[in-house]
């Protein structure tokens, strides 16, 4: 992933990417490593809160279709609480048409990447919605 600003992207930022497929995860954790966030890792959205609540992550990263909670179920939690609410969570997902996009805009997503991502692209759309580390 030549070509990236790591002081641009915001190093050191948490990524908490929520993703049940294995390889779709192992992707994105891979791009954001390399575009140098801290990436930590959930395969399902059943702990997702417990997490975000002993480490909370500067940014959500998640799929939408999951077994057991989806991520719009799991969106719905995440806003609910006043810890955690102010958390900025980006749907990655292939629900793409205008209907899609306002279901999740309606159910408080800040924002949306459609699969299947091209890694630079997406981390160029993933550094839009997180704030740039402060200056040291």
């Amino acid at each position: 992933m030549d070509g990236v600003d790591l002081d641009e992207v915001g190093a050191a930022r948490s990524i908490l990417v929520v993703e049940d497929n294995v390889r779709m995860r192992k992707l994105f954790v891979r791009c954001l490593e390399e575009g140098g966030y801290s990436v930590v890792e959930a395969e399902s959205a059943l702990d997702v809160i417990d997490m975000m609540r002993d480490s909370p992550p500067d940014l959500v990263v998640m799929d939408i279709v999951m077994p057991g909670l989806s991520g719009v179920e799991l969106i719905k939690q995440i806003r609910a609480d006043a810890d955690l609410r102010r958390i900025k969570v980006v749907a990655v997902t292939n629900l793409a048409t205008p209907a899609d996009k306002r279901r999740l805009a309606d159910a408080g997503f800040d924002g949306h990447v459609s699969k299947p991502i091209k890694p630079k692209e997406f981390l160029a759309s993933i550094a839009g919605f997180i704030e740039p580390a402060p200056a040291a």
